[in-house]
């Protein structure tokens, strides 16, 4: 039986609720009365006067405005875009109910050997996957835990057979699927992925050909720019089913220079494009340490990034340029740190938005710290034999997820332009999670050059 696609999900939370839009990827915030109103609405249930007056007629037709719910014939409210889902028996104070989105490490194998991979990903690589069958019951499992949102990751997912029957079992329950690849594509897996309804393509380029191609293997770079004209040309041709694409881009001394040219580059396919710094993961902790960046580098490179933004082509293009997660110099950086957690965005997304699965169906906390996490202190359970729920509060991911990040709780870029310390980077670097607290220095912080 084919499930009814919605493009809404309702899910209670402990400061109320959100709605996520599965076409746009917003996630509205509810208070607690806004999602009693909501829930009730959508159960079918005649709303309660006391609760209708304690929500304002703007934030009703606000709700109507923006789809969430409608005006019958009758003149009731209905919400028939809209799923509910079952709240778990226990919600915790201060953390989701569930992940928003699964980053499903869907193989470790890869057609390229990079030297920043946080996977050590390559061809050789022998692993134990799951099987398509298990894959389907998996996403069945968050799909009814109100998650909605899955991107294959590896390696690189596309080698593998049964991708996109997987890719269409994530879209049979209307969830918003992308694929992070290399690029390195044939015609007919380009057509397979236009056929198979993604939403979303992340692709990897580092910068000019030397660049990229010493990073990750020759003739990459080329082959990349073949893709990113098959997907332009196919957006053009059918601008109903276009596919967001997003470069991504490990920043670190060695392309620092390319940045501009990546920029460029993107804007003329209208290409959005994330930087993210190098990191001691993987692969990195062994060919990169020397390319990382200290925070005078940093400070100079988040300078680039916004006077980039500046540029009339990027204007034009209407391109999006991310930073991830220090955005110093952005003035338009939206203050959230009076939004409940995690989206005030004391946080990166790692247990607190999102999950990462391994090919074998264990979950874990983060992926910029496997190879560190050899005891598997921070590594959760199996979801073929697990709930999202006991997955999601595995007392790993407590330890990871609740260290407290000293030193950083009293910083005034705390909250606004910065996350506080990545773990990943910290742990990466020879740190330590103890007594409940993360210790150790991240040494891209930049507070004392500001």
């Amino acid at each position: 039986m084919k499930a009814k696609i919605y493009r809404y999900t309702l899910r209670k939370e402990y400061f109320g609720g959100i709605i996520h839009d599965t076409k746009t990827l917003n996630i509205e915030i509810l208070t607690k009365d806004e999602y009693t109103f909501i829930a009730s609405i959508v159960k079918g249930l005649k709303i309660k006067k006391n609760l209708g007056e304690k929500l304002a007629t703007t934030k009703v037709k606000q709700f109507i405005n923006k789809g969430y719910i409608i005006t019958n014939k009758k003149g009731r409210l209905e919400a028939p875009e809209m799923r509910s889902i079952k709240p778990p028996k226990k919600i915790n104070e201060g953390m989701l109910t569930a992940p928003i989105r699964i980053f499903d490490s869907y193989t470790r194998r890869c057609n390229f050997n990079c030297d920043q991979c946080y996977f050590s990903s390559s061809a050789f690589v022998t692993e134990v996957r799951r099987t398509i069958d298990e894959t389907k019951k998996i996403i069945k499992k968050f799909y009814d835990s109100g998650t909605m949102e899955w991107r294959f990751t590896g390696g690189e997912a596309l080698i593998i057979p049964d991708l996109f029957e997987a890719i269409k079992e994530a879209k049979k329950y209307g969830m918003n699927v992308g694929i992070y690849s290399n690029g390195w594509w044939v015609e007919s897996i380009a057509q397979k992925v236009f056929d198979s309804g993604i939403d979303e393509i992340a692709i990897s380029l580092e910068g000019r050909p030397e660049i990229n191609d010493k990073r990750r293997r020759k003739g990459g770079y080329d082959r990349a720019i073949q893709t990113f004209e098959r997907i332009y040309k196919f957006n053009k041709k059918n601008p109903n089913k276009s596919i967001k694409v997003i470069i991504a881009t490990a920043v670190g001394k060695d392309n620092l220079k390319d940045v501009p040219f990546l920029v460029d580059l993107v804007a003329k396919y209208g290409f959005n494009i994330n930087f993210i710094p190098l990191k001691p993961s993987g692969r990195a902790r062994y060919t990169l340490t020397d390319e990382m960046l200290n925070p005078v580098e940093y400070k100079e490179f988040a300078k680039i990034v916004q006077n980039l933004r500046k540029k009339l082509n990027v204007k034009k293009s209407g391109i999006k340029i991310s930073l991830k997660y220090k955005d110093l110099y952005c003035p338009t950086y939206e203050d959230k740190s009076n939004k409940p957690f995690p989206f005030n965005y004391a946080e990166c997304g790692a247990l607190t938005t999102y999950l990462s699965m391994l090919p074998n169906g264990q979950v874990f906390s983060c992926p910029f710290i496997l190879d560190v996490d050899s005891e598997g202190k921070y590594m959760g359970p199996n979801m073929i034999n697990f709930s999202v729920d006991e997955a999601w509060n595995h007392p790993n991911f407590e330890r990871y997820r609740n260290a407290e990040k000293v030193g950083c709780t009293d910083c005034k870029f705390y909250m606004n332009q910065c996350r506080g310390k990545c773990r990943a980077t910290v742990l990466g670097f020879g740190g330590k999670i103890e007594d409940g607290k993360l210790i150790g220095d991240d040494p891209q912080c930049f507070a004392q050059l500001i």
